[in-house]
């Protein structure tokens, strides 16, 4: 299934907005929540933090108070004075439930504002400070016998010279430490509650666990780890479950090793950072269904001119250089698209010169053709006259044997040797006729010769004409292809930049390698172009060489024949000298009586001028058949190329101008 580069873009650039707006959103609901996070961490340590110093402050002023009465306790022990002033303190603190002293440190015997003596020993926090360690202590809480109220005891040591020696304390209602607690929120419906150095619940929005049970039976192990921290001094932020459902909770110690606790439900605390990220979802279905409309109108204007200029290189490597492609703009598909058509208008003019180039060379061809055939009609006509003086070589020789012979019997064969005399003349006659003949013939084929050599010439310079033109090509060629690597150059900076602007360059990087691939389509085109002016340059190399080879045989062929006219000078003035002799023979005939030895000695030249001519027409005999075989060579050379420019004439018809 063929996908168009418009869809392409489109899904790509829908994919990378896509992608944008959920890496945008999750990033933006991490982020929301590491925020809310970092806050409610915050929030709630300070929250934590806030109450137990709220809650030291506390302790702190119902300390002092009792610091400031053990400050006026009598050091010498005055009983009255002491109970006295702690009768004042009670009036003037009412807060305070019960307060107390003790002039020493085993328990048995504290007095109370009333004067009554009683015997708290077996309490933890009376033993602790009958330690007499000089440090004020503060009980675990508890519910008061008296008035109900859940109280704390604590109990301020009376030194001398530096030295306890017993204490003075006070009963302190929590209440109001306890309204304190429940008063702090946390979210809709978070809480805080307080526990004691031991673990026991002093307030919980649950009722039934105040005073009654410990966190350290708790069901979550991180209540209890973070207890143990409390012990130490820590504070901190815990995860833990509660009836199935996750909380959130911070913690934090006070002076007293007392535990806060500030806890909500962690869906609660998260519900603005889900409501977030349903607001960026609507928003980014917006913006996607925006987004999506603009790729599709941007594509649609992308792709336009790119299918535009794809149509125009198809119709082109079909052949057609007559397509053009206009983009108006000055983008790099706008340049490309001049370059096209700036590259197509050149190939168009260098294959106008290709094929009126083939077009001379077809027209030489056919020059060297007919002169060929004329050459060879000559030289036809050469060898049937040189056959013929050949044949009257052979004659004279084998007539001038029987005279050789017919010399035994001069008396008898006188009448014979007139005959033969005028039968020898006759035949030098016709062999100087034949003579004649045949250097008028081979002065012929001389001037034949030659227009053949002028002929192949002007074919050699039309061939080396077309060699240079291909060379124009190849540099036409060289240009294209450099155009087609600078539109890769230009790709490949196009995918860089679009590799810088990250997930938004990605759509150019796809532009960019369409337009890449346009460039491998024309590259292509030119090596193809680049291949058949390659072959056309060897057949045109080619070419050169047989007419240089057929030029050389033809400048072998007019020397045989300027050997042949030689020859056949030699042949006529031997035909000539024949005559003669043979003049002398009839004379010699009249007196063969008297000069048969004469007669002799004449007829044995004779035989041998006829064998010597006899044999220079065999010489030019063989002369004429290898000056014909040249000039078929020739005419095998012409006719070949003849082929190469009819095959360069089919290759350029391919293209229409």
């Amino acid at each position: 299934m063929k996908v168009s580069l418009k869809s392409k873009l489109i899904v790509v650039m829908c994919l990378l907005l896509t992608i944008s707006l959920a890496t945008v959103c999750g990033a933006s609901y991490w982020s929301s929540s590491k925020l809310l996070a970092s806050s409610l961490d915050k929030e709630a340590e300070l929250a934590a933090s806030n109450l137990s110093i709220r809650i030291d402050s506390f302790f702190q002023e119902k300390i002092g108070i009792v610091e400031t009465i053990g400050e006026m306790i009598s050091s010498d022990n005055n009983f009255e004075h002491d109970l006295k002033l702690i009768q004042e303190a009670q009036k003037k603190n009412p807060e305070f439930e019960t307060f107390f002293f003790s002039y020493d440190l085993s328990g048995k015997k504290v007095i109370n504002f009333k004067g009554e003596e009683t015997n708290p020993s077996d309490r933890p926090h009376f033993q602790e400070a009958g330690k007499g360690e000089g440090k004020i202590i503060v009980s675990e809480p508890v519910s008061s016998q008296r008035t109900g109220n859940n109280i704390v005891t604590v109990i301020v040591p009376l030194m001398k010279d530096n030295r306890q020696y017993g204490y003075v304390g006070s009963t302190i209602p929590i209440n109001e430490i306890q309204k304190t607690v429940s008063e702090e929120k946390f979210g809709q419906s978070g809480y805080a509650f307080l526990v004691s150095k031991k673990g026991t619940y002093i307030w919980h929005p649950n009722a039934d666990l105040i005073l009654k049970e410990s966190v350290l039976n708790a069901s979550s192990d991180e209540l209890k780890t973070a207890f143990e921290h409390i012990r130490s001094g820590s504070h901190g932020i815990i995860q833990y479950q509660q009836n199935e459902m996750a909380h959130f909770a911070s913690f934090a110690s006070t002076k007293w090793n007392w535990g806060v606790f500030i806890t909500a439900p962690t869906g609660e605390l998260h519900a603005p950072v889900n409501e977030l990220s349903i607001q960026l979802l609507a928003i980014s279905v917006a913006v996607l269904i925006i987004g999506s409309l603009l790729v599709y109108f941007v594509a649609v204007r992308l792709a336009k001119p790119i299918q535009r200029l794809n149509h125009a290189v198809n119709v082109v490597a079909q052949g057609n250089l007559t397509e053009t492609v206009t983009v108006d703009g000055k983008d790099e598909i706008a340049v490309l698209s001049r370059d096209f058509n700036q590259t197509v208008s050149d190939l168009r003019g260098l294959i106008e010169g290709v094929s009126l180039s083939s077009d001379q060379v077809l027209l030489f061809t056919r020059e060297v053709s007919a002169g060929i055939e004329q050459a060879t009609e000559n030289v036809n006509r050469i060898g049937a006259s040189i056959a013929q003086i050949s044949e009257g070589a052979q004659a004279q020789a084998n007539s001038s044997q029987e005279v050789a012979m017919s010399m035994n019997d001069m008396a008898a064969g006188i009448v014979k040797i007139a005959e033969t005399s005028s039968q020898v003349s006759e035949a030098a006659r016709e062999a100087t006729s034949q003579a004649e003949q045949g250097t008028a013939v081979v002065e012929q084929a001389v001037r034949q010769m030659g227009s053949i050599g002028e002929g192949t010439s002007k074919a050699a310079e039309a061939i080396v004409h077309l060699h240079g033109r291909s060379q124009e090509i190849e540099g036409i060629l060289d240009t294209i292809s450099q155009l087609t690597s600078q539109i890769n150059l230009l790709a490949l900076n196009a995918s860089i930049e679009a590799a810088r602007a990250g997930e938004h360059g990605r759509g150019f990087a796809v532009v960019a390698g369409e337009v890449k691939n346009l460039a491998n389509q024309s590259e292509e085109s030119a090596a193809k172009i680049a291949q058949l002016i390659s072959e056309i340059q060897q057949d045109t190399r080619h070419a050169v060489d047989v007419m240089n080879a057929g030029n050389q045989n033809a400048q072998e062929g007019v020397q045989l024949i300027e050997e042949v006219r030689d020859i056949f000078a030699h042949i006529l003035e031997s035909s000539r000298n024949v005559a003669g002799h043979i003049l002398e023979v009839s004379a010699a005939s009249e007196q063969m009586s008297a000069g048969s030895q004469q007669v002799s000695a004449s007829v044995d030249e004779m035989h041998h001028i006829a064998k010597h001519a006899s044999e220079d027409a065999r010489t030019v005999v063989e002369a004429t058949a290898e000056q014909l075989e040249a000039i078929h060579e020739i005419a095998n050379s012409v006719e070949r190329l003849n082929a190469v420019a009819d095959e360069l004439q089919h290759g350029v018809g391919k293209f229409t101008l």
